[in-house]
């Protein structure tokens, strides 16, 4: 979930023509100033279209008949996701020299906590439409999720002298799936965090995910974070 994204975006029909891709992004601006207004599902095809400057047939015509607003969602959705990866890479500065894993990890938690501040209002309806259409996103979830453990596996497999978890390829699952359970959380129920008494700050959430992790991993535990562990 909380990783790029690549491919076609599903229930959107082909548009080859110039006019017909123009109409397509003017759609899915549309819903996107409109998510801002209200929740998606109170946001009807003909208002997407009116807001779009275009004709409710128009938009039949560029996505899926039966869930045309669930179409341009999912195409919004993955619009946005890609634009933030690919904004977020390139704004941010490589690191200077090797890292630990535990920081690494610290630096994935404060991305992913950017990612659903800043997407939240189109992520959040996209999961869960996407649950009840699950043949507009399965298969983009399943890509998903085998981005998020390969990069994980690479992560942990750069740091194989820190981790004493026998099992790297498992380790990288239950990592992965750890992580994006945090933040799935976190993009539902923002506002049910404090009664779990979890920390609202970006940094100390993520550095908490990390702790966790690598006390699974069995990292040894770094002398600079001893402070955070003697509270």
């Amino acid at each position: 979930m909380f990783s790029s994204v690549n491919g076609a975006s599903p229930g959107t029909k082909p548009a080859t023509q110039r006019r017909s891709r123009e109409t397509r992004d003017k759609l899915i601006t549309a819903l996107d100033e409109l998510l801002h207004e209200k929740n998606f599902d109170a946001i009807s095809v003909a208002e997407i279209a009116n807001r779009a400057g275009v004709s409710v047939a128009s938009v039949y015509q560029r996505f899926d008949n039966h869930n045309a607003a669930v179409a341009i969602l999912v195409a919004l959705y993955l619009r946005r996701v890609t634009q933030w990866w690919n904004d977020f890479s390139r704004d941010s500065p490589e690191p200077i020299g090797r890292t630990s894993l535990r920081e690494a990890l610290v630096q994935v938690g404060r991305a992913a906590w950017r990612q659903s501040d800043d997407l939240r209002y189109v992520m959040q309806p996209a999961y869960l439409q996407s649950r009840l259409h699950p043949d507009l996103l399965d298969e983009h979830w399943r890509r998903q999720e085998e981005v998020a453990v390969s990069g994980f596996r690479s992560l942990l497999q750069n740091h194989a002298d820190e981790i004493r978890h026998s099992d790297l390829t498992r380790a990288a699952s239950m990592s992965a799936y750890f992580f994006n359970l945090m933040f799935l959380g976190r993009l539902l129920h923002p506002a049910g965090m404090s009664g779990w008494n979890l920390p609202t700050d970006v940094d100390e959430f993520a550095e908490e995910l990390a702790d966790f992790v690598c006390g699974y991993l069995g990292v040894a535990r770094a002398t600079d974070s001893q402070g955070r562990l003697d509270r």
